[in-house]
C-alpha cells in the first residue's frame, strides 16, 4: 500500500506514478476517507503494544502513505512523529487527510543523511516491496538512522499463513516474502538484537462478528497445528496470522 523507498525500475515507475489512485484509493473520495479512518483505528490497536511508553520519542514512519499510522500515533499521544513517502500523490493525500509532518523523500537518501536520529523507525506494509538485496541495504540504513537502543518495527505478509497469497500477491509490486524464521535470520544478520516476530493484529469492529471470528480463528489455528503435527513439524516457530510484526533493537 506504500510507495517504494529505494530504486525506481521501469515497472515501479509505471505502477508507483499513480499508485494511490490505481490501487489503494480506487473507490472514490468518500470511501477513501472511510478507509483512512478504519486504518487509523486499526493501527492504534495493533501497534500500541509495540511502541515505547515515552510519548516524546523521535519516530519516523518510512513509506507512510496517506499517514493513517501517523494519525494513530497522534491519537496515542506521541508528539514527535514524522513520515516520508516517495509518492507525491500519497503525500498530497496525507495533507488532505490533515496529517502533519509528512514529506516527499527517498528513504535511501533520507535515512543515510539522518544517522543516529530516531528512537523508533516503522515501515508498515513496505519491506515486501523490496528485493532481497534492497531489503538488506534498507535494514542497514534503518539501523544507522536509529539511536543506540532504538527500535525498528515492520509489518509484512506472513508466508506461513494459510491465506498468505491473499496478502502477498494482492499487489504486483511485492517482491520479497518472509515468515518468522527468515525474518529473524535477516534481522539478526543485519545487526539487530532482541528480534521478535509477533502475530499480526486481527479485528472486526462489529462486536458480534468479532465474537464469531475469534471462535472460528481458534478452531482454525488448532487444525493447522494438527496438520503440522501430522507432517512431523512443530508449530512453536510458526505464526499463522496473515501479517507478522517484526521488531529489533539497535545495540
Amino acid at each position: 500500500m506504500f510507495a517504494h523507498p529505494l530504486r525506481m525500475f521501469n515497472y515501479r515507475k509505471t505502477l508507483y506514478e499513480n499508485y494511490y489512485s490505481t490501487h489503494s484509493g480506487v473507490d472514490g473520495d468518500k470511501a477513501r476517507f472511510v478507509h483512512f479512518e478504519q486504518q487509523r483505528r486499526y493501527f492504534r490497536r495493533e501497534f500500541e503494544k509495540h511502541l515505547p511508553d515515552d510519548k516524546s520519542i523521535q519516530l519516523l514512519d518510512v513509506g507512510c502513505g496517506t499517514g493513517s499510522f501517523l494519525k494513530a500515533t497522534e491519537d496515542l499521544g506521541y508528539t514527535n512523529a514524522r513520515g516520508i513517502d516517495l509518492s507525491p500523490e500519497q503525500v498530497q493525500m496525507a495533507s488532505t487527510f490533515g496529517v502533519k509532518n509528512v514529506e516527499l523523500a527517498n528513504a535511501l537518501e533520507f535515512l543515510g543523511s539522518h544517522q543516529n536520529s530516531f528512537d523508533v523507525i516503522t515501515a508498515i506494509d513496505l519491506i515486501e516491496h523490496l528485493s532481497k538485496d534492497e531489503l538488506v541495504e534498507f535494514l542497514g540504513l534503518v539501523r544507522g538512522a536509529l539511536k543506540d537502543g532504538g527500535k525498528a518495527i515492520f509489518r509484512t505478509p506472513n508466508m506461513d499463513s494459510p491465506q498468505a497469497s491473499v496478502f502477498a500477491f494482492a499487489d504486483f509490486t511485492h517482491e520479497v516474502f518472509l515468515n518468522k524464521n527468515s525474518s529473524m535470520q535477516v534481522m539478526s544478520s543485519c545487526g539487530f538484537t532482541n528480534v521478535k516476530v509477533d502475530e499480526g493484529y486481527m479485528f472486526i469492529e462489529n462486536p458480534l462478528k468479532e465474537f464469531f471470528r475469534k471462535i472460528i480463528w481458534w478452531k482454525y489455528k488448532t487444525w493447522m497445528k494438527i496438520i503440522l503435527f501430522a507432517t512431523a513439524r512443530t508449530w512453536h516457530d510458526v505464526v499463522f496470522t496473515p501479517n507478522i510484526v517484526i521488531s529489533g533493537i539497535k545495540k
